[in-house]
């Protein structure tokens, strides 16, 4: 049982950590080419709200906040394990 603990603690580390980090990665995506920037904007919703500050504020937010969550679980799991 401890064990299955363990690995369910390194399983949410790792996906905290890149759910943390997607923020810098989706703006780079969103804002790397001008072309496709503008590909993505004329996409469906929620696509289409891409283009607008409030909406990739709050997208950029809530995945990090999502990120330090799930980080803090792990922990949270890795300290009451030991």
């Amino acid at each position: 049982m401890k064990k299955t603990k363990l690995n369910l603690s390194r399983i949410l580390l790792f996906i905290g950590i890149g759910i943390s980090f997607s923020p810098i990665i989706l703006y780079w995506f969103i804002h790397g080419d001008y072309e496709r920037y503008i590909w993505i904007i004329n996409g469906p919703f929620p696509f289409s709200s891409f283009g607008g500050g409030p909406f990739q504020l709050l997208m950029y937010v809530g995945l990090f906040i999502l990120g330090v969550t799930l980080i803090a679980a792990s922990l949270f799991i890795n300290r009451k394990n030991s």
